[in-house]
């Protein structure tokens, strides 16, 4: 009998179980891969936000990990390749959703698909992302995202106090006062930042979307003039 592993896995840190014979592909791994993948694959190897949408940092190869720089939509493994697949804070991004989905599917025989929920983008959203993702049991949904902030002015508060004086905020549409202010109230505002991304982490119930899928899986595709 196999013995298994538990790992923190995405952004959320949601712990899955991995056998430890399963040949894993970490998919967008950027400069925070999977510690369990055996493979790693991004489009991107030096980081500019304006086009990969990372978080500012170039990415990160650990020592006996396969790298590729490879597209999503066409990757370059034989079908059923892999075991498992890790796909965080991706789709997310993604401008062919259909090549996506079945590419995920043709080389890996289960996954974990990771994305701000629909609720979390429209607080919080980052203007690379291009759809809404939610799911229900086998079906992946991907809603067009409208540009700009979906709440407004209240939306942009929320992203610059988010991301108050990080490098997420580099060329995108934030108040002026999210790059620092003086001090004493520069401590209110980091303080402020870090107790957002705090609750926004154990409230992933609802700030994430989480799909596990094995063998196969359906998806909707819903744009804007649908």
């Amino acid at each position: 009998m196999s013995a298994t592993k538990v790992y923190r896995t995405g952004n959320s840190g949601t712990g899955i179980e991995y056998d430890n014979n399963w040949r894993v592909l970490d998919l967008g791994s950027g400069h925070n891969p999977h510690p369990r993948a055996d493979v790693l694959v991004d489009k991107f190897l030096l980081d500019d936000p304006t086009v990969s949408g990372r978080s500012g940092r170039d990415v990160k190869i650990p020592a006996g990990k396969t790298f590729i720089v490879g597209d999503v939509n066409a990757l370059p493994f034989k079908d059923k390749t892999f075991n498992f697949i890790v796909c965080s804070h991706v789709a997310e991004h993604i401008e062919d959703v259909d090549d996506f989905c079945r590419e995920m599917i043709r080389v890996s025989e289960a996954g974990y698909i990771e994305t701000p929920s629909k609720f979390a983008e429209v607080l919080r959203h980052p203007p690379y992302h291009i759809w809404y993702v939610s799911a229900k049991k086998h079906l992946l949904k991907f809603e067009a995202i409208p540009p700009g902030y979906p709440l407004k002015w209240f939306g942009k508060a929320f992203f610059s106090f988010y991301f108050y004086k990080s490098v997420q905020l580099d060329g995108k549409d934030v108040f002026q006062w999210a790059y620092g202010v003086p001090l004493p109230f520069d401590k209110v505002f980091l303080f402020t930042s870090r107790l957002i991304r705090r609750i926004w982490l154990r409230a992933k119930p609802i700030t994430y979307t989480r799909f596990f899928w094995k063998d196969n899986f359906e998806w909707l595709i819903v744009k804007k003039d649908s």
